[in-house]
């Protein structure tokens, strides 16, 4: 059984225990500037070039449906799967899945990043605990939002062939409440009151 928690408080960017998932927040701060979001042709891949692998692109398609736009081998090797084009977590129980879909929701719908911490299950029982950070990043055209991040391990995976990860269990998910910029033009309202949540312990 999965517990959770709510409590009033403003994340920051130190929350984020993997030092590639705080990189890549450092990094989207600088090149976002006064805007909630950066467009996609701001990045600059050698900057970031030892996160490569581990980046992500994820779109959201009509009725809601989030899939894999791109996927760096990293993410891929560690689903033990081609990523690109599939449904993002999907393997997840209802529980996971409708907490990813707010989190996943507030980006695209308000440009609120988040940070949530999972362990993947495999066919095989490989268990792999892993950070991932969702953030902001305005398409090329500028008429739709992706959700742009990294899924960083907390140790090197070595997977089996064959073997392919079957479902995650949340153990932490955290909203990132930005703070606007005076006197910047934002279209999207930023909310400190709101809650993040903690998800505590897990399935007994």
């Amino acid at each position: 059984m999965t517990t959770t928690d709510t409590i009033q408080a403003t994340a920051t960017p130190e929350e984020m225990l993997h030092p590639g998932s705080r990189a890549l927040f450092r990094y989207w701060e600088a090149i976002r500037g006064e805007m909630s979001a950066p467009p996609r042709d701001w990045l600059d891949l050698r900057k970031i070039r030892s996160l490569v692998p581990f980046l992500f692109m994820i779109e959201r398609k009509p009725g809601k449906a989030y899939v894999w736009r791109l996927a760096g081998t990293r993410v891929c090797e560690l689903w033990g799967m081609e990523l690109t084009g599939k449904p993002a977590l999907a393997q997840g129980e209802r529980f996971e899945r409708e907490t990813v879909a707010r989190l996943l929701d507030g980006v695209i719908d308000t440009h609120q990043p988040f940070v949530l911490r999972f362990r993947l299950n495999s066919a095989l029982g490989l268990n792999v605990a892993a950070e991932f950070v969702g953030l902001p990043l305005r398409a090329r055209n500028g008429a739709a939002t992706y959700v742009f991040g990294v899924v960083m391990p907390f140790r090197d995976v070595s997977r089996p062939r064959h073997d392919q990860v079957t479902g995650f269990e949340l153990s932490a998910a955290r909203t990132i409440w930005t703070e606007p910029v005076p006197g910047a033009s934002n279209t999207f309202a930023k909310n400190s009151q709101q809650a993040f949540q903690i998800i505590n312990g897990g399935r007994s």
